[in-house]
């Protein structure tokens, strides 16, 4: 009998050695049929049955480092901060104009994660934050149009009612109403408000606000966003702009308690 060819698979080998030293009852060991003199053969059998023992401890390793990668690759990426400089210049705002921080979000009226955040989490951050004079918070229009063709327009019905102080009124009813956001809706929910039917309806037909509303959107892409809603948090400027951080989605409130206290904690 010679060396065993290392061609062999180690598991099927391994099994073959422990058939040769552990044989079932009423067989006789295939060691006990060699000559007496076979120790050579005996210690080629060591040697493979060490090696394999080697080789076994090196797969061991290569799993562990595989089962490793794995782990790292399949992890979630950590978000990159996001910073940008971001106007607030005639856009509407909620709060004491020199309140130390500022939020900004950009919205879309048609967008289900923006009206979440309006019932949610802009409650609180109001009770918590705007009310005690503590955040400013501004809004400024995202609308996504290939998905949400009514935001637009809706962002312009807002700022039509803005021309008649009702900005923040007509921005609630347009969430409370997000599935119904045409024209003619948008005119029926400013008779809602008492607004002047006539001044309103010459607003919206005429797109006032267009350009405002593009313009928004535009900046909004320079800032990085990507969809809705989009917050920037930032400390608050004498000149109508913050370099912010962005907030991407509709966060709970603990997500903007953070950033809000952390810029508080500066002053």
């Amino acid at each position: 009998m010679g060396r065993i060819s290392r061609n062999y698979c180690p598991v099927a080998l391994l099994a073959m050695l422990i058939a040769i030293s552990f044989p079932a009852s009423g067989t006789s060991p295939a060691l006990a049929q060699s000559e007496p003199g076979s120790k050579s053969e005996l210690k080629a059998l060591k040697d493979d049955v060490a090696q394999i023992k080697t080789d076994l401890e090196e797969v061991k390793r290569e799993l562990r480092s595989i089962r490793e990668y794995v782990r790292r690759a399949t992890r979630p990426a950590q978000p990159s901060r996001v910073e940008a400089n971001v106007s607030i210049s005639g856009s509407p705002t909620m709060g004491k104009k020199d309140a130390p921080v500022t939020v900004v979000e950009f919205s879309d009226y048609q967008c289900p994660f923006c009206r979440r955040f309006f019932q949610t989490t802009l409650p609180k951050i109001k009770e918590e934050y705007i009310d005690t004079g503590k955040v400013r918070y501004v809004f400024r229009d995202f609308p996504l149009d290939q998905m949400h063709p009514q935001a637009r327009k809706a962002a312009e019905a807002a700022h039509c009612a803005g021309d008649q102080d009702k900005y923040w009124e007509m921005h609630d009813v347009l969430f409370q109403n997000q599935e119904a956001l045409q024209v003619e809706k948008l005119k029926a929910y400013a008779r809602s408000l008492n607004l002047n039917a006539a001044a309103f309806d010459a607003c919206l037909d005429k797109g006032k606000y267009g350009t405002a509303v593009q313009k928004n959107y535009e900046e909004g892409v320079t800032a990085q966003i990507r969809g809705t809603p989009a917050f920037f948090v930032g400390k608050t400027r004498p000149d109508n702009t913050i370099q912010g951080v962005l907030i991407s989605g509709a966060h709970p409130i603990p997500v903007f308690r953070q950033e809000i206290e952390r810029l508080l904690r500066q002053q």
